[in-house]
């Protein structure tokens, strides 16, 4: 069935309630043009609970939520949405503060099987500390641990987070003093399914993602702040008059003190996102630096070392800092490979096909894994078989 794009637009604010006068004769007129369009207008009344799914979205942030939700459903085609009347439901999961909502027209049976989900266990905080000389040392500590990170400072390890001692201000000694010290470097690595904190001893904070290194000094020089950053890192950089500077391999983010993050996942590009503050990046194979504003996200190309710079709803992109997995419009494809790593499972698919289906949701980080698949399995009425931790998508 075909509905013109007026029509469209109508219903949808009719079910969001945000329907005027001039706009409620039109629709009524569209109505009674057609016995399909009349039992279509009424299949989705009597069926949906649009208004309270919409309620329940707004709990999260009324303003963002109002903003995201008539961005996502008053401007979508609803004859893209409903993919046929006799069974309907809508491929983007509306978000909601506990979950994922969806529709459908009859409610789709889950495999009793998705409940072995719940024995799958998100990532938890663990790290492994290398040290001078390729020493190295596990950190997994919730009580507060004395950790030696070389002859003459210990840190503390606690709360899945490492600690450094501050530095106070540095008179003219003890600068002098350092010159001649050797600056030693700390190489912090977390492995598939772990995550870890660490404060450096200017105040800065950095939170790794799985499957990521981050090498960095000891005690910062006088002149500047110098880190190594491999895979995914959030940042909250302590004001000082000294840079801070995060290279990775196809550029580097330099800075005084603010918040951003730092995606290197990609071979083909690395991500940053800034939260806070200003930043410029520099790409590896060119001299040009280039700032970006808070809000934006830029992408480094390892091809040619261009930066293209975007305005966007930075949420999806640093919400795993906050123990959120949110999906705006994302494969399954995609969401599998960050489960993949989080959740240190391997998924794969009956076919090929699959990997293209598009999501969007919001869910809890920390929760085991079968609140998501089972939202995919009532989404799309696909197959999810699951044996230890090994788990296959199939069409039902």
């Amino acid at each position: 069935m075909k509905i013109k794009v007026d029509a469209e637009k109508l219903i949808a604010k009719y079910l969001l309630g945000d329907l005027t006068d001039p706009e409620k004769e039109q629709l009524d007129n569209w109505i009674k043009n057609s016995p399909q369009h009349e039992e279509f207008f009424n299949h989705l009344c009597t069926n949906m609970s649009f208004r309270k799914r919409y309620e329940a979205y707004t709990q999260i942030n009324s303003h963002q939520a109002w903003k995201r939700f008539k961005k996502k459903y008053c401007q979508v085609s609803i004859t893209s949405i409903f993919l046929k009347y006799a069974a309907i439901f809508i491929l983007p999961i509306i978000i909601a503060a506990g979950g994922w909502y969806f529709y459908t027209s009859s409610e789709i049976q889950v495999s009793d099987n998705l409940t072995l989900g719940d024995a799958i266990q998100p990532g938890i905080p663990k790290a492994t500390l290398i040290l001078a000389g390729n020493n190295k040392q596990s950190l997994t500590p919730t009580y507060p641990t004395p950790v030696k990170v070389n002859h003459s400072t210990t840190a503390i390890a606690q709360n899945g987070a490492l600690i450094y001692p501050t530095t106070p201000n540095t008179n003219i000694d003890s600068i002098l003093k350092q010159r001649s010290e050797v600056i030693e470097n700390n190489t912090l690595t977390t492995e598939q399914g772990n995550e870890f904190r660490v404060t450096f001893e200017d105040g800065t904070t950095v939170h790794l993602n799985y499957n990521t290194e981050l090498r960095y000094p000891i005690k910062f020089s006088q002149t500047k702040r110098m880190v190594y950053l491999k895979g995914e890192a959030y940042f909250k950089v302590a004001q000082d008059t000294r840079p801070f500077y995060v290279i990775t391999d196809h550029g580097t983010i330099k800075q005084y003190g603010t918040e951003f993050n730092v995606n290197t996942f990609s071979p083909e590009r690395t991500e940053v996102a800034l939260v806070k503050g200003s930043i410029s990046i520099i790409p590896t194979k060119s001299s040009q630096e280039q700032f970006i504003k808070p809000g934006q996200l830029a992408h480094i190309e390892q091809k040619n070392s261009n930066i293209s710079i975007h305005n966007v709803d930075l949420t999806p992109y640093i919400a795993w800092n906050e123990g959120r997995l949110i999906f705006e419009n994302r494969t399954l494809e995609n969401i599998v490979e960050i489960l993949e790593h989080w959740y240190n499972v391997d998924i794969s698919f009956g076919t090929s096909e699959l990997k293209q289906l598009r999501f969007t949701g919001n869910m809890d980080r920390y929760a085991t894994i079968s609140p998501i698949l089972k939202a995919i399995a009532r989404t799309t009425n696909l197959q999810i078989k699951i044996k230890g931790r090994e788990i296959l998508i199939t069409d039902n």
